[in-house]
């Protein structure tokens, strides 16, 4: 009888038919800070493992606690909004027309290739976008981390913008238009994970929202109109469950095959907002100090009162 190969030599096989029955692994990332001119805003940390949210935090609240991402099956839900349950943060971080923010994502796996995305909604409400509805946001492009596959030297998959922004200390530079009106924001990143997107329901959606104020010359300036659309004047908006749909061609795709282009999902970048060019994203931003956010007061701020550690707020 012929000898039995030794498990050793099985185990490349053994292990490929574990990960092909493994269903999709849920937990992924999420923004924990960004970072404006080396101040630290707070993200929201659905998963609690950074302990108690702070109540400054200016990114929108989810209940995806596992970091989960959004299928394509949910794209006309409030889900692909600003994830599950998204919920307005109270504060917002200022910031001026021109700046550059630095994104910080809590790292992000390897084998998730995919386009990076960026989007603006203005809030028009008395406490800025304190209270707003999400549903009633309209959004325009700012960034599409275009090309989002830079080459497929070596073969498929390729090198993506999600290797640039791993590259980058999981980080990502977005740049906020010269041209936007003072008031309050919702600026809208995002992550499209292409992995299982060769797959019916494949493709992974992970949109974070977070709170700004754009500061006018003197950091002041009227707000924008309540209910304007438009970041930018001929801007135009979309609804977020409108942005896409699961057979655009840049969400149905086998990334595993030789691509010689890439169809970006949803509209196109506005003209005259300001993507950070690909090699400018290897830029390190290092954090000086914690920033002050603001709440939002009609045309004006306010610093959002700080906490002791024995739970008092103090204002300042």
């Amino acid at each position: 009888m012929a000898p039995l190969p030794s498990l050793r030599l099985l185990w490349p096989s053994i292990l490929l038919a574990i990960t092909a029955i493994l269903p999709p692994a849920l937990a992924h990332s999420h923004i924990n800070y960004i970072l404006i001119n080396g101040l630290l805003y707070r993200g929201f940390d659905p998963t609690g493992r950074s302990g108690a949210t702070p109540a400054n935090t200016i990114g929108w609240s989810t209940t995806a606690d596992g970091d989960e991402f959004v299928p394509p099956s949910n794209y006309s839900t409030p889900d692909i909004i600003c994830h599950r349950d998204g919920a307005p943060a109270k504060s917002h971080a200022p910031v001026k027309a021109g700046d550059r923010i630095h994104i910080q994502w809590n790292g992000w796996p390897q084998s998730h290739h995919g386009p990076v995305l960026s989007y603006l909604a203005p809030c028009g409400g008395s406490d800025g976008c304190a209270s707003v509805d999400g549903a009633q946001l309209n959004w325009t492009k700012i960034d599409n981390s275009a090309p989002a596959l830079l080459s497929e030297t070596g073969g498929p998959p390729g090198n993506w913008a999600t290797d640039v922004l791993i590259a980058s200390n999981n980080s990502w530079l977005v740049g906020i238009p010269a041209g936007l009106a003072p008031g309050p924001y919702v600026l809208r990143h995002e992550i499209i994970a292409l992995h299982y997107a060769n797959k019916p329901d494949g493709a992974q959606n992970y949109p974070q929202c977070l709170n700004l104020w754009v500061e006018g010359e003197t950091g002041g300036g009227a707000a924008v109109a309540a209910g304007a659309t438009e970041v930018l004047p001929g801007a135009g908006a979309t609804p977020a469950t409108k942005l896409y749909r699961a057979t655009d061609p840049g969400v149905s795709v086998d990334i595993y095959k030789t691509l010689t282009t890439y169809a970006i999902p949803g509209p196109t970048v506005v003209s005259g907002a300001a993507p950070v060019a690909m090699a400018e994203q290897k830029m390190v931003s290092l954090s000086r100090g914690d920033g002050t956010p603001v709440l939002v007061k009609g045309t004006q701020t306010v610093a959002f009162p700080s906490e002791t550690p024995g739970g008092h707020r103090v204002r300042r």
